[in-house]
This record gives C-alpha cells, sequence and structure tokens, in this order.
C-alpha cells in the first residue's frame, strides 16, 4: 500500500491539477465568445448552470489475468466518484470528476497462481453530450437526458497482493487444490497444515521487484469514455445511472507486463477497467439580478435634466 508521505504528495498533485483548471474554466470560455455574449463584457440574466454530484458502484479489471476470484469481498472492487459539471453548450457540459477506487485480479490456474488489488486515484476533465437534446418530444427531453462522456484523466495508482495470512504463513499452492503453509515437497506431506487466504493483500510489489525491472511507475494517463441516463425530479434533484470505460496508457495495474518473468509474463497490451455506477445530483440554483419588483429599472436621467432646467 502507499506509504503516507506518497500518498499525501499524489493527493497534493491532484488537488493542484484539478483547482489549476477550474480556475482556467471561465477566463477561457469568455475569450472564445463574441463580444455581445461575452459574460465579461455584457450583463445577462444568469442560468441554473452548474451541477455537483456523487456516485457508487463496483469496477472490473481487464488486463493479464483471468480474473476467476470468487471468494474476495464484494467492496475490494469498489468505487466513488464526485462530478462537479457547467453547462456551456445547449447539449453540451463540461465537467470535472475525481474518481478514487480499488479492482482485483485474480488467477489460480495450473499454469499461474496470482493475485492483486489496485488502488486508484483519478482526478478528470472531459465533456458531456446530451443525445436526448435533439428529441422531438418535449416532455422526454425535460425529464430525461441521455449522455456521452469523453475525457481525460491522470491515474495514480498502488499495486498490492495477498500472499500471507494474518499469522504469517506464506501462502503454497498444492495440486490437490488446497493452501499449505509449507511447499509441496514429500517431506512436507504429513506436516505441511492447510490455511486459508484472508484476502488482506498486506504485500506491496512494488517492494519486491519480482520481474527485475527496477522502480515501477505508479503514475499514468487514461481516457474515460462512457454513457449515462439522467432522471430529473423536482427542485433540481435527479439521479444518474451508467458506466465509464478507462482506458489507461499503462500495463503495470495488475504487476504482469510482456517483461515478466516465467508464467507471470503478459502480453503488451494496456491494462483497462471499467466503473459502472450510480448516484445523486444537484442543480445549483442561479438567480439573475432583478428589482423587488421583477422589472427593469427605469432610466430617469432625462427627468433630473428637467427639473433642474425649471428651477432655473
Amino acid at each position: 500500500m502507499w506509504k503516507p508521505q506518497v500518498m499525501k504528495r499524489h493527493m497534493k498533485t491532484s488537488y493542484a491539477l484539478v483547482l489549476m483548471i477550474i480556475l482556467s474554466i471561465q477566463p477561457l470560455y469568455a475569450i472564445s465568445l463574441k463580444p455581445e455574449n461575452n459574460p465579461l463584457l455584457h450583463k445577462s440574466p444568469r442560468k441554473n448552470i452548474y451541477h455537483i454530484g456523487v456516485n457508487f458502484g463496483p469496477a472490473f479489471y481487464f488486463g493479464d489475468l483471468k480474473n476467476n476470484f470468487k471468494n474476495a469481498p464484494f467492496y475490494y472492487n469498489f468505487g466513488a466518484q464526485v462530478n462537479a459539471e457547467r453547462d456551456i453548450f445547449n447539449a453540451t457540459r463540461l465537467c470535472i470528476n475525481f474518481f478514487g477506487g480499488s479492482i482485483l485480479g485474480e488467477e489460480e490456474t495450473e499454469a499461474l497462481r496470482f493475485n492483486f488489488k489496485t488502488t486508484i486515484l483519478a482526478p478528470q476533465i472531459g465533456l458531456s453530450f446530451n443525445i436526448l437534446h435533439w428529441a422531438n418530444r418535449e416532455r422526454l427531453r425535460e425529464r430525461f437526458t441521455m449522455n456521452l462522456n469523453l475525457g481525460i484523466e491522470a491515474v495514480f495508482f498502488s499495486v498490492a497482493g495477498d500472499l500471507k495470512n494474518a499469522a504469517g504463513e506464506t501462502y503454497y499452492y498444492w495440486d490437490d487444490g488446497s493452501i499449505r503453509n509449507m511447499p509441496e515437497t514429500y517431506f512436507n506431506h504429513d506436516e505441511a497444515r492447510i490455511i486459508q487466504r484472508d484476502y488482506k493483500y498486506e504485500t506491496d510489489y512494488s517492494h519486491l521487484d519480482l520481474d527485475n525491472v527496477g522502480k515501477i511507475p505508479h503514475i499514468s494517463y487514461g481516457i474515460p469514455v462512457g454513457m449515462s441516463f439522467d432522471v430529473k425530479f423536482k427542485n433540481g434533484i435527479f439521479v444518474r445511472a451508467g458506466a465509464t470505460y478507462h482506458y489507461t496508457f499503462t500495463d503495470y495495474l495488475d504487476n504482469i507486463t510482456v517483461n515478466s518473468i516465467g508464467n507471470r509474463k503478459g502480453n503488451s497490451a494496456p491494462d483497462s477497467f471499467i466503473y459502472t455506477y450510480a448516484g445523486i445530483y444537484y442543480t445549483i440554483p442561479i438567480v439573475g439580478r432583478q428589482s423587488d419588483c421583477g422589472t427593469k429599472k427605469m432610466n430617469t436621467s432625462r427627468i433630473t435634466r428637467k427639473k433642474h432646467k425649471f428651477k432655473k
């Protein structure tokens, strides 16, 4: 697992990246507009264009392992994501998301016995396109949205394995399908005890250097692509369900690469994962500036000048 100082440094980097993106959104967008539509040059009534939300769900790994884990707790491959969105066009939103979660992989075959759990933190920025904006039925557009999402992300990750139980005994997989505390030899047949996995993933693979490659990278980039479906309710609340496929530019999410040694040797394709989720969102109400009566202020400059002339 990550050391506290490493985790703290990665979190600071993520927050700094998200903060710079947020601060640059409005100026860059305003510069791209025509003068008559530029909010920095022309005052216009404000709309409810900001949305925030949170979602939860499982994440599934795709890589070199067959992923045949059966007994691992379901919440070990779980994730959460915080979203902040801003309408920039009628059917387009700018989205800033922060995903955090873990993925599991495991293979127990005659050729390979290997497992891992990878913790992932991924700040993202992207665009969301509402496909139903062009639907013919107005009621359908008012109640539902179907979004196509595309973006880029930084991926911070740490890979660990479950190689020992709570007593510190190493797992040895025997041909009869059992897990024991000693290697399978003729002399250990009577002394070896059957033990059970605890699924704690206590061993940091980056400290083992199983493939003699030196320091393993823990930072990469990715392209999240997904679809989501929104159902709108009153008071600005809406619920969302969807799935996002995270294509990463690293082959180290499972600690098995084309450079791995022996039966751990994998392919050269990058690792990826899919995050399925459901969550609740809220549209922040923003009221335009108006007078107490809800009408525009009158121009009284001419009336004031006439009063001054009359006094003279």
